[in-house]
Parts: structure tokens; sequence; C-alpha cells
């Protein structure tokens, strides 16, 4: 269900869309056809705990003359491993942190939802070449609903409106009054989050019966959040002692 109505819905979709309502030709018959494979799929995921409903859009698919007489007989979905890209999913990972930090950004400024507003960013060469090549996806309504986007040549440590990643710093161009006293009490508090993660993180990575005991992707994931969160706590630091 977190799949369906997360990654499917919320993110394929919707990233999808612009393609689906382009021009008539291969590159919208290509984005149609997967988007029925990986929903027909999907079906298949969820019919052992939504039998009905399922099997009535299953049959629905096929214009009411499926392959099987029910979706219960379909084959279930068998993952491909060839299909997996690490690469791909890392890169999309950081795609959708840019875009839910605009959004957030948006709904602590109190944006209006239709008003677009300008981004500004600064990040490695590797990094903003990624979103160079997926402007259309940050530019999406639907997504971040941005206006136009452009790059820093510093860090935007300094600057207000701004979230801070291990990878990327993004601002939003909208004016408005900031609330120092207010900037300064959120701050302080994702501050003091991120410190107690950071504490807990090497407290686990010290513990060497954890570390013994524990799969390997899980210690590596952990070791990844640490080293994010020390980079990422200086810079909070920087910008909590510069706003007076």
């Amino acid at each position: 269900m977190i799949f369906f109505w997360g990654e499917f819905c919320d993110w394929y979709i919707e990233l999808i869309k612009p393609r689906l309502v382009s021009k008539p030709g291969e590159p919208s018959q290509v984005a149609c056809r997967n988007l029925v494979n990986l929903f027909e799929a999907s079906l298949r995921l969820l019919h052992p705990v939504m039998p009905f409903i399922t099997d009535e859009i299953w049959h629905s698919i096929y214009d009411g003359k499926p392959p099987q007489k029910s979706l219960a007989l379909a084959a279930y979905p068998q993952a491909d491993e060839k299909q997996i890209n690490k690469e791909a999913e890392t890169e999309m990972a950081i795609l959708q942190d840019l875009i839910v930090s605009v959004r957030n950004l948006r709904a602590e400024l109190k944006v209006e939802p239709k008003l677009k507003a300008p981004i500004e960013l600064f990040a490695a060469e590797e990094i903003r070449t990624l979103i160079e090549q997926n402007t259309g996806a940050i530019l999406n309504d639907r997504q971040a609903n941005v206006e136009k986007m452009s790059f820093a040549s510093a860090s935007l440590g300094k600057m207000s409106n701004t979230r801070h990643t291990a990878r990327f710093d993004v601002r939003l161009i909208y004016e408005k009054q900031v609330d120092v006293g207010a900037e300064r009490e959120k701050l302080t508090k994702e501050l003091e989050k991120i410190e107690k993660e950071k504490a807990n993180g090497e407290r686990q990575l010290g513990n060497e019966q954890f570390v013994a005991k524990a799969p390997a992707p899980v210690v590596g994931k952990l070791r990844s959040r640490v080293a994010e969160l020390e980079v990422l706590i200086p810079k909070l630091k920087q910008k909590l002692s510069e706003l007076r």
C-alpha cells in the first residue's frame, strides 16, 4: 500500500503526466504502455489484501476479456534483478529530496499553493548536472510548483529561506518578513534533533556487538547517515549564529 499510494501515485504518475498529455507519438505511447504494465502488476501485488476491487479493476484493464478468469489465477509478480538499478534509485532519491525540501519551504513560508516561486541551488557539479537533466520534474506544477531555477556559485548557508542537505542547498526566493525569533527556535529544535540522531548513530556504531550482528546494509546505511549529519550540523550552527 505504501508503494501504491507513495511511489506509484504521488511520484510516478505525477512525473509522467507531461509525457502522457504531450503530442501523440512514440514517447507518449511508451509512457502509457509502461504505466499500464506497472498498474497491472500493482494490482496483482495488492490482490491478496484487496481481492474484490483489484479483480474488478483488472478485468476493466482488459476491457472485460482478461487472460485469466480471475486475478487470483494470474502469476504473482516476481522481482527481476536485471531491472534493479541502484544508481538510478540514488538519483531519484536526490530529486525527491529536493522536491520535498521545496515543498516544506513553501509550507513554512505559507506560500499560496497556486503561486509559482523561483528557487536557487548550490550543489556539486555532479548533482547540478542531475538536477539540470530533470528540470521538467522540478518545474512540474504538481511537484514543487517552481517558476524557474538558477544555480549559485557559493554556499547558500548565509541566506534565509534555505534548506541544507549533504548534497545541496536550496533557497526559495520569496519576499516575506522573517520572524527571527521563530526562525531561531525552529533551527534550534532541528539542530537538537539531528545532534541527538548523530549521537545515537555513533553510539550504535561504537557497539561492537551491534556492528558484528547487524546486517551489512543496515550498518552501511547508518554510517552514511552519520556522515551526512556531520556535514549538516555545521551548516545549521552557522546559520543559527547569523540570526540576530
